[in-house]
């Protein structure tokens, strides 16, 4: 016989799970008052739990959206003063329109979170940062209080007042050196800014100017993970003599955004010893001279031959020199492909060995993702994975089997219109091992 199971006798995880899934739904605006004693004790149940777990919880997600409103901002102060007393952190998201609603919503969220402690701040796709000057004020005033991990201001306009405004940005920067994911417009950063040298994830977003960018690229000596988005009508004011040699020693995952065969110089004057992958997104202009740019980058790059991973989506390469590029590619592991280009002479080449080398194409290749490749067929590649699963011996990845090759990887997923057609595959007994 089974014994009955308390609320209280619940995992900590499920009975925090269960709550919120409450609090989400019973404190919107159109549902809060239908149903008050049963939310009542759930909330009183809640706060006697929350106090007695109180390192479980480390952090509050406060989202402000669009015409915030005042009733919008009762869900986060039932929430937050429910966890009173709690060693609590809470991650601020805003995103919103222009000065005098999120003047508005700012004043509002600033009577909110100023007791509190914060442990992240994310201000996206806002018009203007000035009406932010009480938010930034107050993490210069209370450092005790603001000990960011995480901070993101991106998509934002210039404005007149913007040198005022960055300065206040710096210097709460500088009371967080501890930031370790940083999301922010190259201009808002200077090259002597301390927090360069120590973060390990940095993204630039918004970048006027491609000198700014590349001189806090250059100063970002510890970043592990770098992401670049370059603003479509400045892809042109780059020039190969505005670029110096830089060298990043621990950067090991890099992705260059909204990019031209220009910004590919970029690439070439990177020395990256310890890259692991490498993405290409929205990789826009003259298909050939993409094209060309690409195979002077794998000649002329020879870290390039060191990738385990490499994203190439909505890129207008042609074909022929996308597939030159992969053959030299021996240690790829990981391949994204999003490109109209790309047809069944891509599933051809890395379904067979090749003649002139002996070995097989990308001979590690264990994931591959196509992305709007909208001229490959199903049956393209299913035949791919059948000869990269049927035809690869079963033997250890890395050993030699064959003189001076190393031995080939099964292909472990391929992603082709939200299918995995491996798994697929081998539910239905195709593949015949």
């Amino acid at each position: 016989m089974s014994t009955p199971l308390s609320i209280n006798d619940l995992p900590e995880e499920i009975m925090g799970a269960v709550f919120f899934e409450f609090v989400e739904h019973e404190l919107e605006p159109r549902h809060r008052y239908q149903r008050p004693e049963f939310l009542v004790r759930v909330c009183r149940l809640w706060k006697v739990w929350v106090e007695g777990n109180p390192r479980l919880w480390s952090c509050i997600l406060v989202e402000i959206g669009w015409r915030v409103t005042p009733l919008d901002i009762t869900p986060i102060k039932t929430r937050i003063n429910l966890t009173r007393g709690c060693p609590l952190a809470l991650d601020i998201r805003i995103m919103g329109g222009g000065p005098t609603t999120i003047t508005h919503d700012v004043l509002l969220l600033y009577e909110i979170i100023k007791e509190h402690h914060w442990r992240a701040l994310s201000i996206l796709h806002t018009r203007w940062l000035s009406p932010f000057e009480i938010i930034f004020r107050h993490m210069i005033d209370n450092p005790g209080k603001c000990r960011l991990t995480s901070f993101h201001i991106g998509w934002v306009k210039y404005e007149s007042n913007a040198d005022m405004i960055y300065a206040l940005v710096r210097e709460a920067l500088q009371q967080n050196l501890g930031i370790t994911d940083l999301t922010v417009p190259p201009q808002l950063l200077e090259p002597s800014h301390p927090l360069l040298h120590a973060v390990p994830s940095l993204e630039l977003v918004e970048g006027w100017y491609t000198t700014t960018i590349f001189g806090v690229i250059r100063e970002a000596s510890r970043v592990q993970r770098l992401r670049v988005h370059f603003r479509t009508e400045n892809l042109y004011q780059l020039q190969d003599t505005s670029i110096p040699p830089c060298l990043l020693p621990c950067l090991k995952h890099f992705e260059l955004q909204t990019c031209s065969q220009f910004s590919m110089l970029l690439l070439q004057k990177l020395d990256l010893p310890n890259i692991h992958s490498l993405g290409l997104k929205g990789v826009y202009g003259d298909v050939e001279q993409l094209s060309k740019g690409l195979k002077s980058l794998v000649r002329n790059v020879p870290w390039l031959t060191r990738i385990k991973s490499l994203t190439l989506d909505e890129s207008y390469f042609s074909e022929e020199p996308l597939l030159w590029t992969l053959k030299r590619l021996p240690l790829l592991k990981d391949l994204t492909l999003g490109s109209w280009e790309v047809t069944c002479k891509t599933t051809k080449a890395l379904s067979r060995k090749s003649t002139k080398r002996g070995g097989w194409v990308c001979p590690l290749l264990e994931e591959i993702t196509f992305r709007q490749c909208l001229r490959l067929l199903e049956r393209d590649v299913v035949a791919l994975v059948k000869a990269r699963v049927r035809d690869v011996p079963q033997v250890e990845p890395g050993s030699m089997i064959e003189p001076n090759l190393p031995s080939p990887a099964r292909l472990r997923k391929v992603i082709w219109r939200s299918r995995d057609i491996v798994q697929e595959t081998f539910s239905t007994g195709n593949v015949q091992i």
